[in-house]
């Protein structure tokens, strides 16, 4: 699939009918200063729309301010934490996985509640941050991957579609072939959303109702794929 910047911009501009293509984005040309010009949005859109695996990214995050100190933390929350500086997207934060003796396997720490909010750094500068009540939280989000050859083909093709829809205008003026880039780019990352979800392993937290009735519970380890079943007791409120 696309290696480069240039091909996937020929590709945009394939698809919306231009009759020239680029050999560079700094040429000059009409299409060269169009596609310089909406790339980085477009890619950035095109990632945002997607869980995709291969732009993935699981980092600890760096503490700014903790309300257990007397440092302020705006209400409710009681840790602020800063953005990671390539993130496009949080899509859910981890406690610090706990390596408690057992006989059974750990289980995999279950995501925590948190919001994303501004903030201001020690020079008066805005910044995004994180506020959860999670101490030594870790984030797995969506970063801004920039080197196409990592790109998965999926990827590609929704990309390319939305950075075709906001080069229409410009340089063609046709609001309908726009309209159709849109649509096109819409399906590519819908169909994304299932392919995505289908490669690697999905575990599924939901306890049936049938199973709670019989007053057992299940629990799925990943370290080597076994179950542990032990008797629970419901309550009036399940």
């Amino acid at each position: 699939m696309a290696t480069n910047q240039v091909q996937i911009c020929n590709f945009a501009l394939s698809s919306i009918g231009t009759r020239s293509t680029i050999a560079s984005m700094d040429e000059g040309s009409a299409e060269s200063i169009q596609c310089s010009l909406h790339y980085d949005s477009a890619l950035d859109s095109a990632l945002r729309g997607v869980h995709w695996n291969f732009a993935r990214k699981q980092v600890a995050l760096a503490l700014i301010a903790d309300a257990t100190q007397g440092q302020t933390v705006p209400q409710p929350w009681t840790y602020e934490y800063a953005m990671p500086s390539n993130c496009l997207l949080v899509r859910f934060l981890l406690p610090q996985a706990a390596q408690v003796g057992t006989p059974y396997p750990v289980a995999q720490p279950r995501p925590v509640l948190f919001i994303v909010a501004s903030d201001q750094d020690a020079n008066g500068n805005d910044i995004n941050v994180i506020l959860t009540n999670e101490p030594l939280a870790q984030a797995v989000y969506t970063g801004r991957i920039t080197n196409p050859a990592v790109y998965d083909p999926a990827f590609v093709s929704a990309f390319f579609h939305v950075l075709a829809a906001r080069l229409v205008i410009p340089l063609t003026g046709d609001k309908a072939t726009m309209r159709n880039e849109l649509q096109i780019a819409q399906a590519a990352l819908n169909s994304a959303q299932i392919s995505n979800g289908n490669e690697g392993l999905t575990i599924i937290d939901h306890q049936p109702d049938w199973m709670r009735v019989r007053g057992n519970a299940g629990d799925w380890f990943p370290d080597n794929g076994t179950w542990f079943n032990g008797p629970i007791a419901l309550t009036p409120y399940d």
